[in-house]
């Protein structure tokens, strides 16, 4: 009886040129396309199926995960590590602030979003059905969203609409592709944009008509999907009680 043997992984690229891991429906994969979108660099996306990895995947990656990038004979992983190293190896529109400073207030902002935005958000849409539970994660999510609008947007820019100003940065990327899952928060979750919040609904707005955000975005029901079919394959796999 004959096999076929398993497709090898991708050749690193040797000539200078990119390699990015993605997957679709990734919104930390979808930090990294849009970084690449807004620093002009050419990448080859490789397209990375989560449920159902390659075989090869776990030498390329190792943690397993995408976004992974590889350049000039290595490998970076970690979206905003990915972000920062496109963003100090290549040329184009800078995007982290001039100062070290600056640079120190981004980095504060983007480990916000993975300590308590996202805690938050994920919070809303795993409340199992406990009513308390869910409206108790949606009263702290309208929180985080309150502290974003006044303690980032209200103090680092005085001209916007981006948290540094009229460029967009690592910072606003690092957000975007959550505040474009607002839909299943809301549909999951009952959230709701604080009416309080002009800046975010400003910020939004303004990230809504990038081209990084129009070319790596998809609809509510597309993330909707994608959760119904993340949660089916998570009970097929758990074990039984």
């Amino acid at each position: 009886m004959s096999s076929t043997a398993a497709p090898p992984p991708p050749p690193p690229p040797s000539d200078g040129s990119v390699q990015l891991f993605s997957f679709e429906g990734c919104p930390y994969a979808q930090r990294s396309r849009m970084a690449l979108i807004e620093k002009g660099i050419e990448a080859t996306l490789i397209e990375i199926d989560l449920f159902n990895r390659p075989d090869w995947f776990r030498a390329v990656s190792p943690y397993g995960k995408v976004p992974l990038l590889r350049h000039a004979g290595g490998t970076v992983y970690e979206s905003g590590i990915i972000n920062q190293y496109l963003d100090e190896a290549f040329p184009g529109p800078a995007l982290m602030p001039s100062t070290p400073l600056g640079r120190a207030h981004a980095r504060i902002w983007m480990d916000y979003c993975e300590t308590r935005f996202l805690p938050a958000a994920n919070a809303v849409v795993a409340h199992g059905g406990d009513e308390a539970r869910r409206q108790a994660a949606v009263a702290a999510f309208s929180e985080v969203l309150r502290f974003l609008d006044r303690e980032a947007l209200g103090q680092l820019t005085t001209d916007g609409p981006y948290f540094f100003g009229a460029r967009p940065g690592l910072v606003d990327i690092h957000y975007s592709p959550f505040f474009e899952r607002f839909g299943t928060y809301r549909e999951l979750g009952g959230a709701e944009w604080p009416a309080d919040c002009e800046r975010l609904r400003r910020w939004f707005g303004a990230m809504q008509e990038r081209p990084s955000y129009r070319a790596t975005a998809r609809p509510t029901e597309y993330h909707l999907e994608a959760r119904r079919q993340m949660m089916a394959r998570r009970r097929a796999v758990a074990p039984a009680a």
